[in-house]
Order: C-alpha cells, then structure tokens, then sequence
C-alpha cells in the first residue's frame, strides 16, 4: 500500500462511522470519475518527456566528451566572449 492510502486510511480510522460512510461513498465517486473521464497526458506532460528524451539522446552523445581539461576550456570559452569587455563603460561607443 502506498503512502497516499495509509495516510487516507489513518484519517479514515479517526472519523465516526458516519462520516467513514461519507468518506467511501466520495471515494466511490470519485472512482466512477476517473472511469467515465480518463486522464488523457497533457501537453505539459508530452513536453516534459519529449525534453527528457532529448536530454537523454544529448547525454548518449556525449558533446564535449573529447576535452582533455574542461578548466581549460572553459576559461578558452570566457576569454573569447569577454575579448573586448574592457572597452564598455569608458564612454567611447
């Protein structure tokens, strides 16, 4: 038993014999609900697990798999995107 029904079956027990009545009939209800109007996956959901199959696919392929010093790479990659940086702020734009 999972712990959503545990944790249901506890308030149950707490509840008076009236209100446990009250209780199945609701859960009853909600059971002809579920059956009458199936849950069909959102379009969030769909996109979810499109966007965990590509990360997926992009992990298997393993991009940067052929850098020797990730540190250095990346510290490559900075000074190619800040070359020229220091020329803001001076007021000659």
């Amino acid at each position: 038993m999972n712990s959503i029904l545990q944790q249901l079956q506890h308030h149950a027990a707490a509840l008076p014999p009236a209100l446990q009545t009250e209780l199945l009939n609701y859960a009853i209800y909600l059971e002809q609900k579920a059956q009458a109007n199936p849950v069909l996956p959102t379009a969030k959901h769909q996109k979810r697990e499109c966007l965990a199959e590509a990360l997926a696919q992009a992990a298997s392929l393993n991009p940067y798999g052929d850098i020797a010093n990730p540190i250095a790479w990346q510290r490559e990659q900075r000074q190619d995107r800040l070359s020229g940086a220091g020329d803001f702020g001076t007021g000659d734009l």
